[in-house]
């Protein structure tokens, strides 16, 4: 079963966060094949990252990751999740269809059933690590946070829902996907329906402060201990870039245009605002900078960016809660010029259901990783 806080007094415990972001998800996907080889380096040892982090969260296409990850799936497999189911997934619904969702639910539960098993449950022992996965109830109007810890409050209740179909309900983006409808258990054993729609549609797309507060609030019942030496988190994004409208636009915009707006803004301010908390809660890794353009511009702006982060020298570690590494990019013709890839057109993967745009996504993933997966400066959580 899953890692619990016995072992917290023997070594730093390890956290994971992956956010929502469709299809974009092989950005991610890409870092994890780079922290699973570097750490198998390091180490000497070929493990899968279940084995490797403590707690792995996620939202929405990070869902599926935090769960591919807890079952024990190499992060390859994972990766090629996205190229080979992609265009399946995201294949459009009939035209008569569309005022509702775009895509049809049909592909994606199907491949979520093969992938992590029709009845493979919440509280089933082949889960290897603690997971925490989000989603918005939308008939409590509620977030909820699904985790396999024996102590939790409402593991009980939950303990026998389908995996599958708890990431279906964190995956479910308005407008994309149609709500997912789970039976739930209540605490006197009759199960109440509950319609949920993606986790994204919260302040939890980046899950990375919800994954602290689960790894270190005693009423989330682990209350691991803090401190830059006892605690990392590494948060993987899915890239981001700002949503414009052309001057005179917005005035005819309708429903559906706005609903796609909504929903991929809110991600992107959640993301940022997440990202800031946890600057503030966490210290850095030690080492070399390395500040990409776009991380740099925004700084000299004064304007507040989630993107790669630089490396320092920690200076005030023992104040810090944490270590936090953030890995993510900003979509932008100057952030892609830089990673020498010029030939990605940044509006055309700025959308998470670009199906044109899987081997792109995947190309982002890997020049990402190249830049900012470094474990080496993390060796001493992880031997």
């Amino acid at each position: 079963m899953a890692n619990n806080s016995s072992n917290s007094a023997s070594r730093p415990m390890r956290l994971l966060s992956i956010d929502g972001g469709g299809l974009a998800g092989l950005i991610p996907a890409e870092a994890l094949v780079a922290i699973e080889t570097q750490l198998d380096a390091l180490t000497g040892k070929s493990l899968p990252l279940s084995d490797r982090f403590d707690l792995i969260g996620g939202t929405s296409t990070g869902a599926i990751l935090a769960v591919g990850l807890a079952l024990g799936l190499k992060a390859a497999e994972l990766a090629n999740f996205y190229v080979k189911f992609g265009h399946e997934i995201f294949t459009k619904v009939f035209l008569t269809e569309r005022f509702w969702h775009s895509y049809p639910s049909g592909p994606l539960e199907k491949h979520l059933k093969d992938v992590f098993g029709a009845e493979t449950t919440l509280g089933s022992d082949k889960l290897r690590t603690n997971i925490l996965i989000v989603s918005k109830n939308v008939t409590l109007g509620s977030t909820w946070f699904f985790t396999n810890n024996p102590k939790g409050k409402y593991f009980s209740n939950n303990r026998g829902l389908p995996l599958w179909e708890i990431v279906r309900a964190s995956s479910a983006a308005p407008t994309y996907f149609p709500p997912h409808t789970i039976s739930v258990p209540g605490d006197t054993g009759q199960p109440q329906k509950y319609e949920f729609i993606d986790g994204g549609v919260s302040s939890y797309n980046n899950p990375s402060m919800q994954v602290f507060l689960e790894a270190t609030d005693p009423r989330y019942q682990f209350a691991w201990p803090t401190g830059s030496s006892k605690l990392l988190l590494i948060s993987l994004g899915t890239g981001f870039n700002m949503m414009t409208v052309p001057e005179g636009k917005a005035a005819g915009y309708n429903l559906l245009n706005w609903a796609r707006y909504a929903v991929k803004e809110l991600m992107n301010d959640a993301n940022l605002q997440q990202n800031v908390l946890m600057h503030l809660l966490g210290q850095s890794p030690a080492g070399k900078a390395v500040i990409p353009a776009a991380e740099a511009s925004a700084r000299a702006t004064g304007a507040p960016a989630d993107d790669a982060l630089d490396f320092i020298q920690p200076a005030t570690s023992a104040a810090k809660a944490l270590t936090y590494q953030r890995i993510t990019v900003s979509l932008t013709r100057e952030r892609l010029n830089g990673l020498q890839l010029n030939d990605i057109d940044p509006a055309k993967v700025g959308e998470m259901d670009a199906v044109d745009q899987i081997g792109n996504f995947q190309r982002i993933g890997q020049a990402i990783a190249k830049e900012q997966v470094k474990m080496d400066l993390l060796k001493q959580f992880f031997v």
